[in-house]
């Protein structure tokens, strides 16, 4: 009959065809897709069928690429495999393919900023401390093993104490005598004009600093004696450094706290204001009378007189909280930061230049990545000698291509050896027959064990009675039972999981049916 049937084909596109031959290909192969052959593949592609699929590389940039270019492959490479069709046109069953193959897989990255609710639900304005990050990123993120979070976050630094070099006059016009000069008419008489002028050193010497980060500045002045003045300064989100509230005391604020005698406070052993909090308690009262407009988070730079055996000065740094002002000795910083998960979250190891050295580097880098994963496979080692198999490693390198950029790889130690987890994996995707062409399904071909049958009551003769009037006449009796005997097997399986059930019947005679089902959500029905 099919014979007939070819030959019918072919002459009426003999007739009817601009392209004949052609024409007359494609319909058989589609009769023969339609209700033909069903077959099961596995393959894993090799480096031949990447290249009929014009992937110079080796791999693919993504699943969704696969799911793509794989049905067309498929089709060309096994063209005789199909679908068997029921009676009603429905498929009955099909031709599947589980296909293996290279996938690039980088490091997963995620921005994030912590939001002021976030500070808010977490209990504190700002994350510091190893703890703090790990518990944060942990309430945020459920990641696998080696994902990274850029993290946006608020800190607390120390100040940053700085003397100005004469490298510092130098690079600003005051090299003659690598000092300020503050007296009246010269250039740097006013506050402003040194504050600017450091302004300028402080972006040069260091371009990293994070907006919020404090330096504490002592320069060399001479206002016609040789002295040195300090200066706190702080930078902006508009890259400027702006000079914090600078307050000194004056005869009438000692005056004020019981200190007007002598002008100062007195630190000797022993004495009142030995101890910085008796200091602080004054400064506050004096700062309270002052300037009473102050908002909370104002902050002043307070300079005092001080006699420890012979007459100085001191700072202190204070910011006020709504009722008094506490002495701060860091300052709360807005930082971003890369941290990854290795069973918890913590920034990536990085290395030295002296490490890079002892890891046979010229220079602070490495220019090839095999290279960069062996080496620091073999550094892993001397770092972590009684590593555990399984245990986990995240780690940042600087790598030189033209300039310097930083790569994240991840290690994992097998017992032996720190091997470095590479970025192109296996993966694999199953496809189905639609009667057409591939395309992507999740299928699983199941055939019923004497087990299932038990399980529902059939353990006796290991099959369906499918007889009219016996319990499994009907089709939806007998999925009623698979439903049962897949939801116990594969528990692990949700909404839109597909089955193809094989199971054996009597009718009388034996026999095999299949039926194809798909999870709702809450059982599997007939697809």
């Amino acid at each position: 009959m099919k014979k007939i049937f070819y030959l019918l084909v072919i002459f009426s596109m003999v007739l009817t065809s601009c392209n004949p031959l052609e024409d007359i290909h494609n319909d058989i192969d589609s009769q023969l897709n339609a209700d033909g052959i069903v077959g099961d593949v596995t393959l894993t592609l090799s480096d031949d069928d990447y290249d009929d699929l014009d992937l110079s590389f080796g791999n693919f940039s993504s699943e969704d690429d696969a799911k793509s270019l794989l049905p067309a492959f498929l089709s060309e490479k096994y063209p005789a495999l199909g679908v068997k069709l029921n009676p009603d046109g429905s498929i009955k069953e099909a031709s599947s393919a589980t296909i293996t193959y290279k996938l690039f897989s980088p490091i997963s990255s995620t921005d994030y900023t912590v939001s002021d609710q976030d500070y808010i639900d977490f209990g504190s304005d700002n994350l510091t401390t190893d703890a703090q990050f790990d518990a944060f990123l942990s309430s945020k993120f459920t990641s696998p093993k080696g994902s990274i979070v850029n993290l946006t976050y608020n800190t607390l630094v120390p100040q940053i104490e700085y003397t100005l070099t004469n490298a510092d006059f130098a690079s600003v016009g005051n090299g003659t005598f690598n000092n300020f000069d503050i007296r009246p008419g010269r250039d740097e008489e006013t506050i402003e004009a040194r504050r600017a002028k450091i302004e300028t050193i402080l972006l040069a010497n260091f371009p990293d600093s994070s907006v919020g980060q404090q330096y504490l500045v002592t320069y060399a002045i001479y206002d016609g004696a040789v002295g040195t003045r300090q200066m706190l300064v702080q930078l902006s989100a508009t890259n400027t450094y702006d000079l914090i509230n600078g307050y000194t005391l004056t005869n009438a604020d000692y005056d004020s706290v019981g200190n007007g005698q002598y002008n100062n406070f007195d630190i000797r052993p022993g004495r009142d204001e030995e101890t910085e909090e008796s200091r602080r308690v004054k400064i506050e009262t004096i700062l309270l009378a002052n300037f009473p407009a102050t908002v909370t988070g104002d902050q002043y730079f307070v300079t005092y007189a001080i006699y420890d055996g012979a007459v100085g000065t001191r700072n202190m740094l204070l910011e006020f909280n709504g009722t008094g002002y506490d002495l701060i000795g860091a300052t709360l910083i807005s930082k971003t930061s890369k941290f990854a998960y290795t069973g918890n979250w913590a920034m990536p190891l990085t290395f030295t230049p002296e490490e890079y050295t002892l890891m046979g580097q010229r220079f602070p880098n490495f220019s090839d990545t095999s290279e960069a994963e062996r080496l620091i496979g073999i550094y892993l080692r001397t770092l972590y000698p009684f590593a555990a198999a399984d245990d986990y490693v995240a780690v940042e390198y600087d790598f030189f291509s033209g300039s310097v950029s930083q790569r994240n790889v991840n290690f994992v130690f097998d017992g032996s050896l720190w091997n470095a987890i590479p970025t192109v994996i296996d993966s694999v995707l199953q496809f189905a027959h639609d009667g057409t062409t591939w395309v992507p399904d999740n299928t699983i071909k199941y055939t019923l064990t004497n087990a299932d049958y038990a399980l529902v009551g059939n353990g006796t003769f290991n099959n369906f009675d499918v007889r009219s009037g016996r319990d499994e006449e009907t089709v939806e009796s007998r999925r009623v039972k698979i439903n049962t005997i897949l939801l116990n097997n594969f528990p692990q399986y949700g909404e839109g999981q597909k089955f193809s059930v094989s199971y054996a019947v009597w009718k009388p005679g034996d026999d095999v049916f299949v039926m194809n089902l798909i999870h709702n959500g809450t059982e599997y029905v007939l697809q």
